[in-house]
């Protein structure tokens, strides 16, 4: 049984830095002549790509924690020292013990090396009692080259969900991070017009094996979103959805230039007004099959928008383009040795319906088979049993195995994860909007 003694934080370090009223104007004013320069329509969002530096902004190191005489020093360092930037050393470990919920607006990074990042990881307490989510949020937060591990340093169990956005409009960042193990959801909204971004960053493992509709990277729960950005990263390893809209209306969804490998449900939009969704491998998305031969599921499964709302359903723009969706040849084979399985069509009649109408490009999408050289491997005990009894239930069978590790060891390292690199000499090498890779830019480098 741990014990706790001295659980007082300590701030190792903290420091200021000052833009001189001179710079700040000169900025303004460019910025002012960039804004009024050109008004044509841009596939970028709008919404803080303009960043005014912050003055006197304080940076607090922050040290690590030994999981028994000293938790929580990140988030009581927060309490004491409100918005600022957190600096964690690398290498060290930020244990989380009990609910956690950041208030203030803050930025959370590794310090500047090249070492290990550093792990911030939940700790059940001395009673074995583990907390459903491992943070909350109730102001803008930025995680910047940090790991995330949702499984309980201290009994192995995994996490129900990871983050959670708990008021209106907030805002969520993942740069270059590595978030892995959690059952239902990684990212949750339970409020409106919140704006989430992922770029250069890892996620997977998120899987509830006895239920796999759970085990989603992001779940709006009906709270629509103002923004979901996913660019430059790699997914893989979900049971459940990419993004779950569940009928709420994003103003804006981006996803460009990411590898996402091995995820059960196939992308429904209910519904954003914009999307744009281009440059990126899907691999093995969407094995979760249909079951109607009169009517086959869809991949890319659109739904119509009802008139009368805040929203208009002809304002919708949505763009499909250069990107390549394929199943591996294993998991194809098991449509025919199952044949209640229907596997599913490119678009469904909403979609052709908006290709029509103007509101939907879909343009230069390719389905080609790559091999990859050095991929997580198909858990296909489990997809296959998830083919044998028709998705009608899967506790029987939860012990099957579907999370990866690379090396039977908890965490992972910096350059000995796996990667899905390609042949050069593939379609794919050169099928993006600017005939150059598809996928994440990390394995085309």
């Amino acid at each position: 049984m741990k014990t706790k003694l001295g659980l007082s934080h300590k701030t190792a370090e903290i420091r200021y830095w000052k833009l001189d009223k001179t710079s700040v104007k000169l900025f303004l004013g460019i910025m002012a002549v960039l804004l009024l320069s050109g008004c044509e329509p841009k596939d970028t969002f709008e919404e803080e790509h303009i960043t005014i530096p912050q003055t006197g902004q304080k940076v607090v190191r922050v040290e690590p924690d030994d999981g028994v005489t000293r938790v929580n020093s990140l988030p009581k360092a927060i309490k004491e020292n409100g918005d600022a930037i957190y600096e964690l050393e690398r290498g060290g470990v930020y244990y989380l013990e009990g609910k956690n919920v950041i208030s203030n607006h803050v930025t959370i990074r590794a310090t500047y090396g090249s070492g290990a990042l550093p792990t911030i990881q939940p700790v059940s307490d001395a009673q074995g009692a583990l907390n459903s989510d491992m943070l909350r949020f109730e102001g803008n937060v930025t995680f910047k080259n940090v790991y995330f591990n949702g499984k309980d340093a201290a009994s192995n169990n995994i996490m129900q969900r990871l983050f959670r956005l708990d008021k209106k409009n907030l805002r969520l960042r993942f740069e270059g991070c590595f978030v892995e193990n959690c059952r239902n959801f990684c990212i949750r909204t339970d409020n409106s017009g919140s704006k989430v971004y992922i770029d250069n960053s890892t996620f997977r493992n998120f899987a509830l094996t006895s239920d796999p509709a759970n085990g989603r990277l992001f779940d709006s729960r009906g709270n629509a979103p103002d923004t979901l950005s996913i660019i430059n990263s790699t997914i893989y390893n979900l049971t459940g959805h990419l993004i779950r809209f569940d009928g709420a209306v994003a103003n804006y969804v981006e996803l460009k230039n990411n590898t996402i490998y091995n995820v059960g449900y196939h992308f429904r939009i209910d519904y954003a007004m914009k999307a744009y969704i281009e440059n990126n491998i899907f691999a093995n998305v969407g094995w979760k099959a249909g079951y109607k031969a009169d009517s086959p599921g869809a991949f890319w499964e659109l739904r119509e928008l009802a008139n009368g709302g805040a929203y208009h359903p002809m304002d919708i723009r949505i763009c499909i383009r250069n990107n390549n969706v394929y199943t591996d040849p294993k998991i194809k084979a098991l449509y025919v040795k199952y044949p209640g399985n229907i596997e599913r069509v490119p678009l469904n009649s909403v979609a052709q319906a908006m290709i029509a109408d103007g509101r939907l490009v879909y343009e230069n999408n390719i389905s080609e088979v790559l091999t990859f050289d050095g991929a997580s491997p198909l858990p296909m005990t489990y997809i296959e049993k998830f083919f044998e009894v028709l998705n009608t239930g899967m506790s029987p069978w939860a012990d099957l195995p579907f999370y990866v590790d690379e090396n039977g060891m908890d965490g992972f390292t910096n350059g000995e994860t796996f990667t899905f690199r390609y042949s050069p000499s593939s379609t794919s090498a050169t099928a993006s909007t600017t005939q150059g890779p598809l996928g994440a830019p990390v394995w085309n480098q």
